[in-house]
């Protein structure tokens, strides 16, 4: 790729957004028990190894690099994929038990994401899982969740479940390093630059059948200029997202500047396109039984992980970047 997505990385993207359409589409969230990954779909995407894109093939992964990681998850943000999709990739990337690695690969362990939340911790993900990572900026923790004491908490975000704790449970493995965290961070952004998208196609078809005053809605310069707003934030946090991926890929020394710099402009557009989403689509748009709110809610979860405003800010002030 150069700084665009071309050739078979198209048909990769092509093939997870036809194959995530149809084995978890945005509309499964309007049912009760849509949370999280159950085993079934975990399963599913196990089978057509989408958990170990990035895995070096020796250890029995596709041996792909990190713009296709993006290029997945990118798709994922557009159907609100579980964050312990993310935890799961993740885990396949990290794990050096052959057995286990493999387990996780196909699906049939389940790995679920560690939020440290000032003295307790939050837990993203389906209660059937057996494993769960904390992803820090130098190190990733795998813990077994065998005889875990957490609470159930609700959550704003109907993709994913919340069950908090005070202790951790058993350590299993440590990686140190920041490859764990820069492909975690590299999935957030895409995930949310998906989001970013999917607001901006929803918003446009609306706007292209709504009528008001005799005038599909289109036609009126307070649509038509919000609409292209949102086409700048989704055109400047792509482009930087492309940027990141290609530049983790290459290993340039400024990669860890362009990852931040591609959630920073991911948390942007996904918030402000899922809201103006929203606002545009008028009385219809805050109804439960639209996609809008949808995006929205996981645009708010996914700007809090891998980076937030205040941290990735704290970071780009004072960065260098490679001539």
């Amino acid at each position: 790729m150069y700084l665009a997505p071309d050739g078979d990385e198209i048909e990769i993207a092509n093939a997870a957004a036809e194959f995530l359409a149809d084995a978890m589409p945005i509309e499964r969230l309007h049912s009760v028990n849509s949370a999280d990954l159950n085993a079934s779909l975990r399963s599913t995407l196990g089978e057509m190894g989408w958990f170990a894109l990035a895995v070096p093939e020796a250890k029995g992964g596709s041996g792909l690099t990190p713009v296709e990681h993006a290029l997945f998850f990118r798709e994922c943000g557009r159907q609100c994929a579980p964050v312990d999709l993310l935890a799961q990739c993740l885990a396949a990337n990290m794990i050096s038990d052959d057995g286990l690695r493999q387990s996780v690969i196909s699906g049939e362990t389940g790995v679920s994401l560690i939020i440290a939340d000032g003295d307790s911790f939050r837990i993203f993900g389906s209660s059937d899982a057996t494993h769960a990572l904390l992803v820090s900026p130098d190190k990733a923790h795998l813990y077994a969740l065998d005889g875990l004491d957490a609470e159930v908490r609700p959550a704003l975000d109907p993709a994913n479940s919340i069950r908090t704790t005070m202790a951790l449970p058993g350590l299993v493995e440590t990686v140190a390093g920041k490859p764990i965290w820069q492909l975690g961070q590299l999935g957030t952004a895409a995930m949310l630059v998906g989001i970013a998208e999917a607001s901006l196609d929803l918003i446009v078809e609306y706007a292209k059948v709504r009528e008001t005053f005799g005038r599909k809605i289109g036609a009126w310069q307070a649509v038509r200029h919000p609409c292209a707003d949102m086409a700048v934030r989704v055109e400047a946090a792509r482009s930087e997202l492309w940027y990141a991926a290609t530049a983790l890929k290459e290993g340039r020394s400024d990669a860890e500047v362009h990852l931040d710099a591609a959630k920073h402009l991911a948390n942007l557009a996904a918030h402000a396109n899922a809201d103006s989403n929203i606002q545009l689509h008028g009385g219809i748009g805050v109804t439960d039984e639209h996609n809008a709110h949808l995006l929205l809610k996981h645009a708010m979860l996914l700007s809090r992980l891998f980076g937030t405003k205040r941290s990735l800010l704290a970071r780009l002030l004072n960065a260098r970047l490679e001539d």
